[in-house]
């Protein structure tokens, strides 16, 4: 299983559920538009995370419009490794999925150890990762499940 993971040669053969690959596709086109946004119009990025920007200094705002626009470029950088691993280097694609989780859970205990205020309600952007996390962790488990052998 870990060989799927950690391919010894990474090629353009993906080893693992077909729906598996696709999944991976509206991930990273979600990812790529989050990150264009957070690039193009970070104060509106932040509005997506519920939060209220109307409390910040003007300093304050533009560190946090700088940070939003710094993180959607780290997104970015992300969404086009996946997007070359889809068109080139498929043995990739687990690897893929192991990163976007990793970095998803990441950002979850970074903001548990330093929580932001938030405006009353859930964030836009909740929704958008409640679903983005459903196929990742789906894609993951499909495309380490190994396909079967044409039988000869």
């Amino acid at each position: 299983m870990l060989r799927l993971l950690f391919p010894g040669v990474i090629d353009n053969t993906f080893r693992g559920q077909w729906p598996g690959f696709w999944l991976l596709a509206p991930v990273l086109l979600a990812k790529l538009a989050i990150a264009i946004v957070s690039i193009a119009a970070p104060r509106q990025a932040n509005a997506a995370d519920a939060i209220d920007l109307s409390t910040y200094s003007e300093a304050a705002l533009r560190e946090a419009s700088t940070s939003s626009a710094l993180l959607g470029l780290l997104h970015l950088c992300i969404g086009l490794v996946g997007v070359l691993a889809m068109i080139r280097y498929r043995a990739m694609v687990p690897f893929i999925y192991f990163w976007l989780l990793a970095e998803f859970l990441g950002r979850r205990v970074v903001l548990t150890l330093y929580p932001i205020d938030r405006v009353d309600g859930a964030a836009s952007g909740s929704v958008i990762n409640l679903v983005l996390i459903s196929l990742m962790v789906s894609g993951f488990v499909l495309s380490m499940w190994p396909r079967r052998a044409a039988p000869h």
